[in-house]
């Protein structure tokens, strides 16, 4: 009787046993499964990140502001900022409108194609002029986009920014035919429409070859014209403005 209690208890504690090992190996098996998925979703993560990069960070800090109207065309105007500080605000005066801001880096054109870009590279753009229907003040006679851009990093701190040359840029009012009209190493100062199709520009030129201060520079005056894409300069308000030179240094 004795002995067949033995059998039974021995019987009962091997099932245990058996079941106990069961359940460990099952969890193992759980557990190593476990760990191989983590480790290749982690490994995908890496990938992706790896593959999406900065400049899908660089998108992410884009914004857009509000389509504006163009007067003489059907096509809509939108600016394009730099999201980590963007900035985009409305102004008029000496008869034009347009906008201005801290940073733009893009102006974005919209019709019934769809959307485009101005630029297809980095830029600071501090000025863009175009006319408005709803500014009475504006030129009737503009027929023009005109860009005040950085595009070279002239002081090399390794960003465009507002202590970097401008250059003068010109499109039609589709946005269209990206033309340049003063870049260095001449320095923009001002310009303005005095006509159908003509901009009265004002900018620095440094000596021949050289590179001095701006205070060391030339200014100049130029007439651009739009239609003909020329830069011709205009002479009669430089002669005068050396004679008022002339004048001071007596």
């Amino acid at each position: 009787m004795k002995l067949s209690v033995d059998r039974a208890l021995r019987a009962i504690w091997l099932a245990i046993g058996v079941l106990l090992l069961g359940f460990l190996l099952v969890f193992a098996v759980v557990a190593v499964t476990g760990w191989i998925r983590t480790m290749g979703a982690d490994e995908a993560a890496v990938r992706v990140a790896r593959e999406s990069g900065q400049p899908r960070e660089e998108a992410r800090a884009v914004r857009v502001g509000m389509p504006d109207s163009i007067r003489g065309s059907s096509v809509m105007i939108a600016m394009v900022g730099n999201g980590r500080d963007y900035l985009v605000r409305e102004f008029a005066m000496r008869g034009y409108a347009g906008h201005k801001g801290a940073p733009m880096v893009n102006v974005m054109f919209l019709d019934d194609q769809g959307a485009r870009l101005l630029l297809d590279r980095a830029a600071y753009i501090t000025e863009v002029r175009y006319p408005r229907p709803r500014d009475p003040s504006a030129s009737t006679s503009q027929n023009w986009i005109s860009y005040q851009v950085a595009m070279e990093d002239g002081n090399g701190n390794g960003q465009l920014d507002d202590r970097d040359p401008r250059s003068l840029y010109v499109t039609d009012l589709e946005g269209r035919n990206l033309r340049p009209v003063i870049r260095p190493p001449m320095r923009l100062l001002e310009h303005q429409a005095i006509g159908p199709g003509r901009i009265l520009v004002y900018a620095l030129e440094p000596p021949q070859g050289q590179q001095v201060a701006e205070d060391r520079m030339r200014q100049r005056a130029f007439v651009y014209e739009t239609a003909t894409g020329k830069l011709l300069p205009f002479t009669a308000l430089d002669a005068a403005a050396d004679r008022a030179a002339g004048i001071l240094a007596r």
